[in-house]
């Protein structure tokens, strides 16, 4: 693809886009930026708006004009190209000089990677197994619930060493943390006979440890159940437990469909082979590293994740935009201010669970 002033190479989902800034627009923004100065800068001599270019220059500084007027017209001019194009780039571009002479000539070249095209037919050639029904265990149910009625328990504070159970007070450096004395954790182990007033070294599985003061101890008092339950606003135990059950049912069904929809989407990128341009996934993951700050041993994991998640969203994007399931700016505006949440997440949502239920729909049936 080329016009007179862009030429474009695409190797998949990879661009490199030429461009050749015409000679009449270095000089008008040449000009531009030189007028501009000429208001801001304070030359003796002369009123706000009069000093003689030569000196406008001079106070400028030749060097930096030139760098300025560069950028400027770099930035301008590839947004004109990418407009003019239709080019949605998904990385930064990374941008090269190719030829400046100022104000005579400028060309350069950016390279970036854009979402590949994917071609969705009608019915895909996959199965994709629906997962069992969910389903909430006794023993999780019990666990949930001890852990509400432990949340409502009182403490009280006591004077003699931690026990099983307990929680601890600690203080190091102006700041307050709170730990439970318990033999199934490693740190609980540590807290199992402190006192107040004393100071106890605690060490994490990685052998950094540090100490803190023990501030008080605490036991900690149950309330009955139907305590409990008058406590989260209900009015029996069992009307509690149901309640509790109901979520735990509806967070396991959630957790089941997005396992469906994920498997969908991953079944459908591999039989469509749905690729992530290589500079997506290396800018993806060098973010990723650098917010998680994980060893490099990981490096291989974190990009195995990273390139399932990015072939889902780019096969979710185009398979919504080929079959018009894309979310109207009023229908996600509507659902960010219901569920307060950032428009672009609820977007991007959207558009995953429409395109994995449109490939659940249209995928090969199981005999």
């Amino acid at each position: 693809m080329s016009t007179e002033r862009f030429q474009v190479e695409r190797d998949g989902g990879e661009v490199t886009l030429q461009v050749e800034v015409p000679r009449e627009a270095i000089e008008a923004k040449g000009r531009d930026l030189l007028e501009l100065a000429r208001t801001r800068l304070s030359i003796p001599g002369f009123r706000s708006g009069r000093a003689p270019d030569h000196l406008v220059l001079r106070y400028y500084g030749e060097e930096e004009f030139a760098r300025d007027l560069k950028e400027e017209l770099v930035e301008e001019w590839l947004g004109r190209a990418l407009e003019e194009l239709g080019l949605h780039p998904v990385t930064t571009p990374r941008v090269e000089t190719t030829a400046y002479a100022r104000g005579e000539r400028l060309a350069f070249r950016a390279r970036f990677a854009v979402l590949p095209e994917v071609a969705v037919p009608d019915e895909l050639p996959i199965e994709v197994p629906e997962p069992p029904p969910a389903v909430v265990t006794e023993e999780e149910l019990h666990g949930v619930l001890a852990g509400l009625r432990r949340d409502a328990a009182v403490l009280e504070p006591k004077e003699g060493p931690a026990e099983e159970g307990d929680v601890v007070r600690l203080q190091r450096g102006g700041r307050d943390w709170e730990g439970e004395a318990t033999a199934s954790r490693p740190i609980g182990r540590q807290l199992l006979g402190v006192t107040p007033g004393t100071t106890v070294t605690l060490a994490d599985e990685e052998g950094h440890a540090e100490a803190f003061t023990v501030a008080r101890v605490y036991r900690v008092v149950l309330p009955s159940p139907e305590e409990t339950a008058r406590h989260y606003g209900h009015p029996s135990w069992e009307a509690f437990e149901g309640a509790v059950r109901a979520r735990l049912v509806e967070i396991a069904e959630a957790q089941r469909r997005r396992a469906w929809r994920l498997g969908a989407l991953d079944a459908a990128a591999d039989a469509l082979w749905v690729e992530v341009p290589s500079s997506l996934l290396a800018e993806a993951v060098a973010e990723e590293e650098k917010e998680l700050g994980i060893p490099p041993s990981e490096r291989p994991r974190l990009e195995e994740a990273v390139r399932r998640k990015l072939r889902r969203e780019i096969l979710a994007q185009r398979l919504a935009e080929a079959k018009g399931l894309l979310p109207s700016p009023e229908e996600v505006e509507a659902i960010a201010g219901a569920v307060e949440r950032d428009p672009e997440a609820v977007h991007a949502g959207l558009v995953i669970e429409r395109a994995a239920d449109w490939i659940i729909a249209h995928a090969r049936r199981a005999a």
